[in-house]
């Protein structure tokens, strides 16, 4: 298991100084780099041979979020493999002890001159796995998802949210997600405490990759009820993102 604190940053945190749930996504991507870096199999150790870690599912549970300025501890640790997915879950820790989020997630290498999926053998070995599961999910499966969509906007894909993979980060869907969500981010229900709302759960399945200059990037939208949203992110090659949201009343 490996541990990291932090102080939590204004940098990834709202208007009311609490934590958005694309920071914590950031938060934990970096604790996961960090510790294969530990183990000389980060971007560094796998770029010789060109390859790159990518997340390809991920599921985020919060309790609270945390506010700026928190002292909050990191726990992240990788479980068992099948030689091709790398399962990873997650905690976020405040300084009493008391769990604020978890997340379990689904890596791959990615060759990055073919674009595919390759072997974890030489590599997930050097990680000591765990059979700890941080939230419901022993095992991620894939999100099953309604139909009847409509399509809410059409994305101008930023340079800004491409990572050191050449795609989008994962967390920039997060991102362009809570954005769609008017009880997030809607100046009208800043003041309705009944009406505003936090999510409380998200799961994502990261399908088809997307680069910078793709012109047919759009988000579409399914509302189930007030509490459940679901979404799916398009680009020139199809789906290439399916996501879940959970929402509840803030606090």
């Amino acid at each position: 298991m490996y541990t990291e604190e932090i102080n939590l940053s204004t940098l990834i945190c709202d208007e009311d100084d609490k934590l958005t749930l694309w920071g914590l996504a950031r938060l934990f991507q970096d604790v996961a780099g960090n510790h294969s870096d530990s183990l000389g199999v980060g971007f560094d150790g796998l770029k010789p041979i060109n390859k790159a870690w990518i997340l390809t599912h991920v599921y985020y549970n919060i309790l609270r979020l945390p506010t700026a300025g928190e002292r909050l501890l990191l726990r992240t640790w990788p479980k068992p493999d099948n030689g091709l997915i790398a399962p990873r879950d997650y905690q976020l820790v405040d300084a009493e002890g008391n769990i604020c989020a978890t997340s379990s997630s689904n890596w791959v290498i990615l060759d990055m001159t073919t674009r595919r999926v390759s072997r974890l053998y030489g590599i997930i070995e050097k990680f000591e796995k765990e059979n700890q599961h941080a939230t419901k999910y022993t095992k991620l499966e894939k999100i099953k998802m309604p139909g009847d969509f409509k399509e809410l906007k059409h994305i101008d894909v930023p340079y800004s949210s491409i990572d050191h993979t050449r795609h989008v980060n994962n967390a920039e869907y997060i991102k362009w997600i809570c954005d769609s969500i008017p009880e997030l981010c809607d100046s009208r229900y800043a003041n309705d405490n009944d009406a505003r709302r936090e999510i409380s759960e998200l799961e994502i399945n990261y399908l088809k990759e997307t680069k910078f200059g793709d012109q047919n990037v759009s988000i579409h939208e399914n509302r189930i009820s007030n509490n459940e949203c679901y979404f799916q992110i398009l680009n020139s090659h199809g789906i290439s993102v399916n996501a879940k949201v959970n929402l509840s009343h803030r606090v």
